[in-house]
C-alpha cells in the first residue's frame, strides 16, 4: 500500500510512473468495461478514455480514504454511462463473434482475481448468464460487474459509486434475486441454489 501511495505521488509530475499504474489496472478495468459493452472496440475506446481522465486528473487526486483503485473505477463507471446515453453504433467485433477474446486470461482478469473456488463457481454461472444481466438496470449492472467480474470488495464498489455499502449489498440482493428468476430455465436446479445463496449472504458480507 505505501509503496502505491508513493507511486501515485510520483505520478503526478512523472508520465513514466503514471505509466506503471497504467500497467497495474488496465486489465481490471478493461475486464469491467468489456463485461459491461459486450464489444472489445467499445472496451477498448472507453478504457482509453478512462485512463486518459485519470492522467489529466491524477495531480488534484487525494486519497482521503478513497483508494486509487476506487477512484479509477469511479471514471470508468462515469465512460460507461456516457457511452449508453450517446447511443452510438459500433461496427466492431462483439464477444459474440469473437469467444476466444474472453477465453484468453488477459483480458479476463477476473477470472485470475477470484479468491476462492466458490467465488469462481459463482463467476462461472453468472458468466454463461451474461446476456441475462442487460434486464438489469445499469446500477445493478456496474454492481454486479465490479463485485464479481472485476473482484472489487463491497467498500471499494461504495467508494467508486458513491453510495453507502449497505445500499450496494442491497442492489446485490435484489439483483442476485431476480437473476435466480431469470435463470430457472438455463442452469440445473443446485446452481441455481448457489445464486439463491449469495443472494442472502452477500447482502450481509463484504
Amino acid at each position: 500500500m505505501e509503496e502505491e501511495v508513493m507511486l501515485i505521488e510520483q505520478a503526478k509530475t512523472d508520465p513514466e510512473a503514471f505509466g506503471r499504474l497504467y500497467d497495474r489496472y488496465y486489465q481490471p478495468v478493461f475486464g469491467f468495461l468489456v463485461s459491461r459493452t459486450r464489444n472489445a472496440e467499445v472496451a477498448k475506446d472507453l478504457c482509453s478514455e478512462t485512463f486518459f481522465q485519470a492522467l489529466k486528473n491524477i495531480p488534484r487526486y487525494e486519497s482521503r480514504g478513497r483508494p486509487f483503485k476506487s477512484w479509477l473505477f469511479a471514471i470508468a463507471v462515469a465512460q460507461v454511462g456516457n457511452h449508453y446515453r450517446s447511443r452510438k453504433r459500433w461496427l466492431s467485433v462483439t464477444i459474440d463473434e469473437a469467444p476466444e477474446l474472453v477465453a484468453n486470461e488477459d483480458y479476463r482478469p477476473d477470472v485470475s482475481a477470484l479468491a476462492d473456488e466458490d467465488d469462481l463457481g459463482l463467476r462461472g454461472q453468472l458468466d454463461r448468464l451474461r446476456p441475462l444481466l442487460s434486464q438489469l438496470n445499469q446500477k445493478q449492472q456496474n454492481i454486479l460487474t465490479m463485485r464479481y467480474f472485476s473482484d472489487l470488495s463491497i467498500p471499494e464498489i461504495s467508494t467508486a459509486t458513491s453510495m453507502k455499502e449497505g445500499t450496494i449489498k442491497s442492489h446485490i440482493h435484489r439483483a442476485l434475486k431476480k437473476l435466480h428468476v431469470l435463470m430457472s430455465p438455463r442452469l440445473p436446479a443446485e446452481e441455481r441454489e448457489s445464486i439463491k445463496t449469495y443472494a442472502r449472504t452477500d447482502a450481509v458480507t463484504t
